[in-house]
């Protein structure tokens, strides 16, 4: 962690830093700031019929009344923001030649969450619970960012790093799994003061430690540059030297038309199929645990009600309308012809994949379900119908920005792709009547078909990537 104490010049460096965050540069790069800012309206309004309730309910029923769930979201959207700006800061490739940049940034980043989280908590604690109860509520919400934040030294080793990952990983499944448990709002703000105050001392050392080590992350920059990237095309490469054992291994044609989708490293086949397999059965298993936990309910049934949460696992993905820096680099291999024909290609691995691995995802959620409600066999088809229909659909209707707009922000493509995420919950068979929800699904399938057909033409003449990318 770096020394509280600063020369003049670093004093100047993080006072140009936290200057950013109050300028048109970071309301323009920082596509998440829209979805933020509704979030944040439909935060308050949630904490406002809180308060309101308080006057003739207890907080446990005023909770059980409310969707505290839009307060979370808050915490979690900050957080976002912040680590988009700051990676857009030292991400680029002439950040590791100015020197104080990344700790300057990773500095700033630290002042402003904590600020931020501060400000929650007391706000939250206007409802009223005690602040030290809406501090430990805010920070372990915000446990998944502290994860992500984390960036290891270059020289740790291999163990160190899978040890901590595994860790990181564990803790995020166990506080996602939490946020949907009925009542763990209400046993998280009404914990004693001798818990809640270590525990929240703990949770911002863990924050604020994480932040600060964002400065490691410049060692690994070349892997941020073009060049990275262009290891993995179908081109013979032009190097004179010997070419690495990893350059060499050809890419099965499932993973060429995955490197479409995200400019991460594609996985295999098989490799798609077992996450799709084990995504969902372990997310809800881990859920139900929890709810059985803090609710007193059988595995069984706790299974049952968490079931609808897990509808979001069939739309999670990559951000393929998103992450567009890789697309040129591919198109120039001269491999998809066109420009209309690369954007063609893109929709098409993404339809694809969604054929391949919603199916599974769907028949990993529906099969247990239907043992464990019971439901008839007809009635267990007609639900995965209706849910592989509606998550296919709501996935392809993430281009519908590019129908409605001639060149739409890219907090508006950000918002409709994650609006899925959002709203395959309320539609699905779980929630609605089977008629309702296939009226739904028909609807987003329609819409969906519409911008498979005709985005990748407005998408073609746009300009890609995007300016702040």
């Amino acid at each position: 962690m770096a020394s509280l104490r600063l020369s003049p010049l670093e004093w100047s460096d993080l006072r140009r830093a936290l200057g950013l965050y109050f300028t048109a540069t970071f309301l323009r790069s920082n596509y998440m700031l829209l979805m933020l800012a509704c979030w944040v309206v439909a935060a308050a309004v949630t904490l406002w019929n809180i308060h309101a309730l308080l006057r003739h309910e207890t907080l446990a029923q005023a909770l059980s009344h409310a969707n505290i769930f839009n307060a979370i979201l808050v915490i979690m959207l900050v957080q976002s923001v912040l680590q988009l700006h700051a990676n857009n800061q030292i991400g680029g490739s002439q950040a590791p030649s100015i020197p104080g940049l990344a700790l300057a940034e990773a500095r700033a980043a630290s002042i402003v969450a904590s600020v931020t989280i501060l400000g929650f908590a007391g706000l939250t604690s206007l409802l009223p619970v005690p602040f030290h109860d809406a501090l430990f509520f805010i920070l372990f919400n915000a446990i998944p960012y502290a994860v992500q934040w984390y960036a290891p030294p270059r020289e740790q080793s291999g163990k160190k790093g899978g040890a901590i990952l595994f860790f990181g990983i564990a803790l995020m499944v166990g506080q996602f799994a939490l946020i949907f448990v009925s009542n763990a709002a209400y046993w998280m703000l009404t914990r004693p003061a001798v818990l809640t105050i270590p525990a929240s001392i703990f949770l911002f050392i863990g924050l604020i430690g994480s932040i600060l080590s964002l400065p490691n992350r410049l060692h690994d920059s070349k892997s941020l540059s073009p060049s990275v990237h262009k290891q993995p095309l179908p081109v013979e490469s032009t190097r004179s030297g010997p070419v690495e054992p990893s350059a060499q291994k050809p890419l099965t044609p499932y993973q060429l038309r995955q490197m479409l989708l995200a400019p991460t490293a594609p996985v295999t086949f098989r490799t798609d199929i077992l996450i799709s397999l084990i995504l969902i059965p372990v997310f809800l298993s881990v859920f139900a645990m929890i709810e059985a936990f803090l609710s007193h309910r059988s595995f069984g049934a706790a299974w049952i009600k968490s079931v609808g949460t897990g509808c979001v696992m069939l739309v999670i993905g990559d951000k393929w309308l998103l992450d567009r820096q890789h697309w040129p680099l591919l198109l120039v291999t001269g491999r998809f012809g066109s420009r209309i024909k690369f954007v063609q290609a893109v929709f098409k691995a993404k339809l694809a994949r969604m054929l391949i691995v919603t199916p599974i995802r769907v028949l990993s959620l529906v099969v247990p379900y239907a043992v464990l409600k019971p439901l008839l066999p007809t009635t267990a088809f007609y639900y995965a119908l209706d849910l592989i229909v509606l998550a296919v659909g709501m996935t392809l209707c993430s281009a519908l920005p590019f129908l409605l707009l001639r060149s739409p922000a890219k907090s508006i493509v950000f918002a409709f792709n994650l609006a899925p995420v959002l709203l395959i919950q309320l539609c699905s068979p779980f929630l609605l009547s089977l008629r309702n929800a296939a009226y739904l699904a028909i609807t987003a399938l329609v819409l969906g078909f519409l911008s498979y057909l005709f985005a990748p033409y407005r998408i073609s003449r746009s300009d890609w990537p995007y300016d702040n990318e």
